[in-house]
């Protein structure tokens, strides 16, 4: 019979961070980020205070059983050693605090949580309290999204303009571009939880973007000029709706299809007015 005592052991800390991957950039409608499941395995060997390490995250290798997800995010640890282990929660000194407690589960088994809040949550395993490590829970930064064809009158191709942006929600795929007031406005449809949003503007749509309001109150922006254009890293509050950039110049009023039209109903005109005048001749 195992007699389970409580134990006041002090966390190991590690340096080394398992980052979620984000989503790689999608052209034309926007994505949600997902939710995502990561695995720690116990390797077998662990319960043995002399092993190499103690855990094995699948996706990266990382053995510290330290570990950095978003809110909502799950672990599932997988005993594939051949002794039993617990994941159970303590306290950063070391102490049980009731958290989560997978119970004693044995080799094959595996005992899943998902972590809604945000912070550290660290754990060990009550029979073998050298097997430590901890959960990071963070703010989600959001997916890299896309909205495609901003202004696509005003564009020489007709196809309009592409601004990449990350956030954990979206933007609506509608711009007001005011070419008078050199500025475009963005609307944020859903509900935000970001204290910050990062949007790469073309120089085509709008030249050196200087000054944000969000929802109607500016704000201070950091701008950095990248290949494909000016990134803004712009601060927000949750539940903010309405951004406004205002730059140098944005796309003229008439665009080159309104002028390429315009330009043909002209020459046409022209055309027209001097097969009647060789008439009258």
């Amino acid at each position: 019979m195992i007699e389970i005592m409580e134990i006041s052991i002090p966390i190991m800390r590690s340096t080394h961070f398992s980052l979620p991957i984000l989503v790689v950039f999608v052209l034309g409608s926007a994505t949600f980020a997902f939710a995502e499941t990561y695995e720690i395995k116990i390797p077998s060997g662990a319960s043995d205070p002399g092993a190499p390490f103690f855990w094995s995250e699948k996706t990266t290798g990382v053995t510290t059983g330290e570990i950095t997800i978003y809110p909502s995010d799950s672990v599932v640890w997988k005993n594939a050693d051949s002794a039993l282990h617990t994941i159970t929660s303590v306290s950063p000194s070391g102490e049980i605090d009731g958290v989560f407690d997978s119970g004693v589960f044995t080799v094959g088994k595996s005992y899943t949580r998902q972590f809604n809040e945000l912070g550290d949550f660290h754990y060990f395993c009550i029979l073998h309290p050298w097997m430590n490590g901890v959960v990071h829970v963070v703010k989600n930064p959001g997916s890299v999204q896309s909205i495609s064809r901003i202004a696509s009158g005003f564009s020489d191709d007709g196809l309009g303009f592409e601004v990449k942006y990350i956030l954990d929600t979206t933007l609506s795929n509608s711009v007001d571009v005011d070419p008078d007031g050199r500025s475009l406005t963005f609307t944020i449809t859903g509900d935000t939880e970001n204290e910050q949003i990062t949007m790469i503007l073309p120089p085509e749509l709008i030249e050196n973007p200087n000054t944000v309001w969000i929802d109607g109150e500016i704000v201070d922006i950091q701008i950095e000029n990248t290949a494909t254009g000016s990134k803004l890293i712009i601060p927000i509050i949750p539940h903010s709706k309405e951004i406004k950039v205002m730059g140098s110049y944005v796309i003229p009023e008439f665009g080159y299809l309104t002028v390429a039209i315009l330009s043909i109903a002209i020459f046409s005109t022209m055309v027209v007015t001097r097969s009647k005048i060789s008439i009258l001749r």
